[in-house]
């Protein structure tokens, strides 16, 4: 679905701001559900409860996929499924990052969920819009159904997984909790205003990838899946890279290089005119974006008491990934009035901006320890 949605919102609406809103529909959910998402983690078996998500998922995508067979799908039904997708997904990586540290030593973070996110963007962001956009050139309809199958068939090992975070006793079960915490401790405040500020510059990205790679570098749309290949490639390699650059560097700086090559990536892709180098600008980007998210998810991990796991990494996602539709959003707004160019100019801008800003007082806060906060 990855591959096939934009292309969807294409042929549905192909104008900026209606391409961009599907985008942020994709995001929204983040934002809206972060929180009782992370009160389920910490809640609920977390097994069942991502194995429930997955389902509702491949429900609503099977049902936009019958009305794109039949011809009768819209832009606000399309938002619609989007949303539902989204949601699920929301509710599923809560309960499934919530389960790492249960599962690995603090020291093995970094390749544990370099692993996870090394695996998921080969599968889901790699081999996924390949397959998908071959398929919506065959069918529109068809990436979805099997996106549908796929989704319901991953629930099966999941039913019987049994594991959620201990509750002490007289513990708060508020789902504001993770949030309070979060912005209380000073380390996971300035993390959080780093990766927040880097999550809405992607945003501005992702927003109006479909139409530059089309309109502006010249991908052919049954070759779109290929563009986004290239850039699920580089968070493949960043993603299983991460532990080594992590021993070499510092959790701190490779988190601050990640921003910095990034806010490169995106002004090199403004300037390029055909994907010889779009392209190869974009795989850089990944690469960045993978190093960077496996590092930051890892240092949220150890400075997160157990108990609260689920809660405040569903404030944090609720923030982060919240942060995107909202740079989708500009985005679209920026291109439609001033072209498809401006919005990458001013994330790489800003994101190289950011990464200066905030490296020495992130570098000075981590050299405190890596301790879990206070609860």
């Amino acid at each position: 679905m990855l591959g096939a949605m934009p292309l969807m919102a294409v042929v549905i609406n192909p104008s900026p701001l209606a391409v961009s809103s599907v985008a942020a529909a994709d995001s929204l959910p983040w934002l809206l559900l972060a929180l009782p998402a992370g009160a389920f983690a910490d809640r609920f078996e977390r097994g069942p409860l991502m194995a429930i998500s997955n389902v509702a998922r491949a429900l609503a995508i099977a049902a936009g996929a019958f009305l794109i067979l039949s011809n009768h799908m819209t832009l606000a039904i399309f938002i619609v499924v989007v949303l539902i997708n989204a949601g699920g997904r929301a509710m599923y990586y809560s309960a499934a990052q919530a389960i790492v540290p249960e599962l690995v030593d603090s020291a093995a973070l970094e390749h544990a969920n370099g692993v996870l996110s090394g695996t998921e963007a080969g599968a889901e962001q790699l081999a996924g819009p390949v397959v998908g956009t071959w398929l919506f050139a065959m069918s529109k309809a068809i990436p979805f159904f099997a996106d549908a199958v796929v989704t319901v068939s991953s629930c099966i090992p999941l039913v019987g997984f049994r594991s959620k975070a201990p509750q002490p006793e007289g513990a708060s079960t508020s789902a504001w909790e993770g949030a309070r915490l979060l912005f209380a401790d000073h380390r996971l405040r300035l993390l959080l205003l780093m990766v927040g500020s880097l999550a809405g510059l992607q945003g501005m990205e992702g927003g109006i990838l479909v139409l530059l790679a089309t309109k502006v570098w010249g991908v052919r749309e049954g070759a779109y899946g290929l563009f986004l290949a290239a850039g699920a490639a580089g968070t493949l390699v960043g993603s299983l890279g991460a532990n080594r650059m992590v021993r070499r560097f510092g959790n701190g700086r490779t988190l601050i290089g990640a921003a910095l090559v990034s806010g490169v990536g995106y002004l090199v892709m403004a300037a390029a005119n055909g994907w010889e180098l779009a392209g190869p600008a974009f795989a850089v980007v990944g690469l960045a974006i993978g190093a960077g998210s496996v590092v930051a998810i890892s240092l949220r991990q150890r400075l997160t008491p157990p108990d609260l796991m689920g809660r405040v990494g569903g404030a944090w996602r609720g923030l982060v990934w919240g942060a995107a539709p909202v740079g989708a959003l500009v985005a679209g707004g920026l291109a439609a009035f001033a072209g498809l160019r401006l919005p990458l100019v001013l994330a790489g801008v800003l994101q190289c901006a950011v990464g200066i800003l905030l490296a020495r007082p992130l570098l000075r806060s981590l050299r405190e320890g890596t301790n879990p906060a206070a609860a």
